[in-house]
């Protein structure tokens, strides 16, 4: 099992709700960091629980983040601390005194700082890929939106990334396990009404997985995609196909 381990130790911790871009109005509370979990582990069903609290046992079920695989939990994105943090992770029900977590880390968080915490690799091998997160700010005079990509496929061997129809080769290519790319810049122009990504690994061109990104040129009130930024995921066991899946998740604009 991979650790992050940093030297410093928590000081306050609150959970706020998912921070939007600075175009949609959203405020980031001054003086913290932010936070985004997000569970890529197979066959961590039926979720994962983090405890804030490190391996103090949960008691507070109800009001506990449930972290589902390849799902979207806005609770857990952008989350905001005041610091430093510990921070095991569960996977439900084992969260009694004696159950072992399944992570079992110290982040070291930087006030005004980005972190999206990644959760892969197996149960048997439980693996974690911590990003600092450096988001670029879109002006109004770019119709664009940033996506970066990132594989999570414990295991597997590399995967390109095309967007069906185009005519200039993989967007990205042989991306390996736990890489991930910088933002790459996307045309969301009035023109531009979708975009389909395709996942293929590198080496058989077998499609494994897609996400069609629509909206692209709606107005960002009417969840449009235009001046924002957004990663791009594959997540799967190598043995079980029917665990591959690709979240596009929102990476909010920082003000």
């Amino acid at each position: 099992m991979k650790h992050i381990l940093f030297k410093q130790l928590p000081v306050f911790i609150f959970a706020c709700t998912m921070l939007s871009c600075a175009k949609n109005g959203g405020i980031k509370p001054s003086g913290t960091a932010s936070l985004s979990l997000i569970n890529a582990l197979p066959a961590s069903t039926p979720y994962l629980l983090p405890n804030f609290s490190g391996t103090d046992p949960l008691t507070w079920y109800s009001k506990a983040l449930k972290l589902t695989y390849a799902t979207i939990d806005k609770n857990a994105l952008a989350m905001a601390y005041g610091g430093e943090q510990k921070l095991a992770i569960y996977r439900y029900p084992d969260t009694l005194a004696k159950s072992t977590p399944l992570y079992n880390l110290v982040l070291n968080l930087q006030r005004g700082s980005s972190y999206t915490l990644f959760l892969t690799g197996t149960l048997a091998a439980p693996d974690t890929m911590f990003t600092t997160d450096v988001i670029p700010f879109h002006p109004a005079t770019d119709s664009v939106m940033g996506v970066r990509f990132v594989n999570l496929s414990a295991g597997s061997g590399p995967v390109n990334i095309s967007i069906t129809g185009a005519t200039t080769g993989p967007a990205v290519s042989n991306l390996a396990y736990k890489s991930m790319t910088g933002f790459i810049m996307f045309p969301a122009t009035s023109t531009v009404s979708n975009y389909n990504f395709e996942v293929r690994d590198a080496a058989t061109n077998l499609l494994l997985g897609s996400y069609n990104a629509t909206g692209i040129n709606l107005p960002t009130g009417a969840n449009g995609k235009r001046f924002r930024n957004f990663t791009l995921a594959y997540m799967a066991s190598p043995t079980d196909a029917t665990t591959r899946k690709t979240m596009f998740i929102d990476t909010y604009t920082p003000n």
